[in-house]
């Protein structure tokens, strides 16, 4: 798990020397508390920019809150969530090197131990499980009983593990489903983490459980509204919300009271009793049916209703992509797609956005194609979909996708959950296996294979052999080549590409030649006016520019560097009757070579693929650039491996909505 990527303890950035306290012992004690508070105010900033993955964090953890899931912590939270919004004291478990004693003398040895996390994670009661959530936290990022802590509950139990340090890189990475890495410098102190690490921290804790809080409902805008009246403070605080949230009710304190009491002391399903002038049974009923969301109880007038059944039969399909950067929903009938919504984040991110991007597009759907006349959203009481077929970044596993399509299906709550396909995101640009090959609509079941080729993030090739009839759809992969993340792979990708333009360009004046138009047009993509300026460029954009008055780069350095792609192909393709830079074309080429050559991988046994009766599916933003296409199909028939069919798609999810609508809906055959 460990990279050579990780500093030493001494060059970690909590354990550096901070130069404005050098002196902070002969100050004035006025002066040293200027000096303390000064060094604090880089705290706020740099939680700052953690705000993104943090974010993430709360909303995963939410969704498992809301599933009975518990959040494993450090004891001053845990301690401090149930009191405050009234949640049950085992949703949170307090865990600590050195258990409860540590509090109040700290056991700086146990943190050593990488049995000890195991034994005290297997001493809660009940047992955790994959619902659960666990939180590391280790300024240092590296601390032996966390770091054990986060492994085993991963890759155990299947949890949901957070990160939470003040170092980068740390050694949580691979290890954390979420990180947050938070920099804040040099300690005025030196190592004495307990300082601004330590405030940074519990910033980002306050965050995270005040946030899941917000989500699972315990909040109505910034009013408390979950609070339990249990003592005279807060017989008094739950009044005044009441009066807060229905400001024209006629009840007199006293009332109010009763009205609170007879709801078990809970001000939210009093405000309900009171703003909808239902029984408390009625009231409870509608919480329960929203989520718990006091908003959403408000507003949903069916969440009570007796539930009417649908006529006809869902006739609507849907296909998610959820790739590692996006995550797209698109919803069709019979007749054409209906609604698309695309969510765009940060890397791995979409797939656990899948939820957010289902329901936007709901949300988009004409209402004449809506089976009721109020607009659904997840999780849906009642059948909305036929069939659907979600592919995600990262499902590969067998427990990950059987995770996945049960809570998918929970969600959708389809008639028939057969018709519910889980697969990778590649997967979904299998169906361009039948859809593309043969338009045939008139057959009853198809068998096809091929393979598809994806060069972008970690480079991926994978066959497939794909099964079609009215209503199934079964996709299996057969083998794979490549998909070694976006750190060891992308061969033949915008980054391959890009990254071997900057060498050869290099590598041309470290062999003192001068350079040609091409060179200067590569260096000038980054703000040079000389070649050597390239490096500085690429690893420092923000502080190295000899051009001002050139665009800005993107702040991360693969999408840095990908971008030169589109120089390269502008040189090695003009637009113009200009001839091509053959230094251009050649990096081209042998970016297609790259991915050719991850290709054959699967082309060995031909009882398994035949390329001659086989569709090749291209996809990312290079397989829709004809030349790119040419060139990679040059080079297979080089190789005696030509495809019966190509095909690029560049939406995989409208390729396979177009699948689920012949299947499912019978597409009109004249389209």
């Amino acid at each position: 798990m460990a990279s050579s990527s990780i500093p030493k303890t001494g060059s970690l950035q909590t354990e550096s020397r901070n130069n404005e306290s050098t002196e902070i012992d002969v100050v004035s004690t006025v002066e040293m508390c200027q000096i303390i508070n000064t060094a604090d105010v880089s705290i706020a900033p740099a939680v700052n920019k953690c705000i993104p993955e943090i974010a993430r964090t709360i909303d995963l953890i939410a969704e498992r809150v809301r599933k009975g899931g518990r959040v494993l912590l450090g004891v001053l939270d845990a301690s401090e969530i149930p009191p405050t919004f009234s949640a049950s004291y085992d949703q949170f478990v307090a865990l600590m090197a050195g258990g409860d004693s540590a509090i109040r003398h700290a056991a700086e040895g146990a943190e050593d131990s990488t049995t000890l996390p195991i034994s005290d994670l297997d001493s809660i009661i009940p047992p955790i499980n994959s619902l659960d959530t666990l939180i590391g936290i280790a300024a240092s990022g590296r601390t032996p009983y966390v770091l054990a802590g986060l492994t085993y509950c991963r890759e155990s139990h299947g949890m949901l593990t957070v990160g939470v340090s003040c170092v980068s890189p740390s050694e949580m990475r691979g290890r954390a489903e979420c990180l947050i890495e938070c920099v804040v410098g040099a300690e005025v102190v030196t190592g004495s983490t307990r300082m601004k690490a330590g405030t940074a921290t519990k910033m980002i804790l306050n965050m995270i459980s005040t946030g899941v809080m917000i989500r699972i409902g315990k909040t109505h805008g910034n009013l408390m509204v979950d609070v339990k009246s249990s003592n005279k403070k807060l017989i008094d605080r739950a009044r005044r919300i009441y009066r807060t949230l229905l400001p024209h009710t006629p009840l007199l304190d006293h009332e109010i009271d009763a009205l609170i009491a007879s709801c078990d002391g809970s001000v939210k399903l009093a405000a309900v009793v009171g703003k909808l002038h239902c029984s408390v049974d009625d009231a409870r009923e509608k919480l329960e049916s929203t989520g718990g969301v006091l908003r959403k109880a408000w507003t949903d007038k069916t969440a009570t209703a007796p539930l009417q059944p649908l006529s006809p039969a869902p006739q609507l399909v849907l296909a998610v992509d959820a790739g590692g950067t996006k995550c797209s929903a698109i919803i069709a009938n019979r007749n054409a797609v209906q609604s698309r919504a695309d969510v765009t984040l940060g890397h791995d991110a979409a797939l656990l956005t899948m939820s957010d991007a289902i329901n936007r597009a709901i949300e988009l759907l004409p209402e004449d194609v809506l089976p009721t006349a109020s607009r659904p959203q997840l999780p849906l009481i009642r059948p909305l979909f036929m069939a659907a077929w979600i592919g995600g970044a990262g499902l590969d596993r067998p427990a990950d996708l059987d995770a996945v399509h049960s809570r998918i299906s929970q969600l959708l709550s389809l008639e028939d959950p057969a018709n519910l396909l889980v697969t990778n995101d590649a997967a979904l640009l299998s169906s361009a296996i039948i859809e593309h090959d043969n338009e045939q609509h008139n057959i009853k079941a198809e068998t096809k294979t091929g393979v598809v080729l994806i060069t972008g993030t970690g480079s991926l090739a994978k066959s497939f052999t794909l099964m079609s009839a009215e209503h199934k759809l079964v996709s299996s992969s057969i083998e794979r080549a490549g998909g070694w993340g976006y750190l060891l792979g992308d061969e033949g990708s915008a980054y391959y590409i890009g990254r071997e333009a900057i060498r050869r360009t290099l590598r041309h004046r470290d062999a003192g030649r001068p350079p040609t138009p091409f060179h200067t047009s590569v260096a000038a993509h980054f703000g040079c006016t000389s070649i050597g300026g390239i490096i500085s460029a690429v690893y420092a954009p923000g502080q190295f520019r000899e051009d001002p008055s050139a665009q800005p780069l993107n702040a991360d350095p693969k999408l840095r560097v990908a971008s030169l792609c589109r120089v390269v192909f502008e040189a090695a393709f003009p637009a113009t009757a200009a001839h091509p830079d053959l230094g251009a074309l050649d990096i081209v080429r042998d970016g297609a070579n790259a991915a050719v050559e991850m290709l054959l991988c699967l082309l060995q046994n031909k009882e398994m693929i035949n390329p001659g009766t086989s569709t090749l599916v291209l996809g990312g933003a290079l397989g829709q650039i004809k030349e790119y296409r040419d060139l990679l199909v040059q080079e297979l028939e080089k190789k005696g491996k030509a495809f019966a069919s190509v095909e690029a798609v560049g939406d995989a999810a409208g390729c396979a909505i177009d699948l689920l609508r012949r299947n499912f809906l019978g597409r009109p055959s004249g389209e």
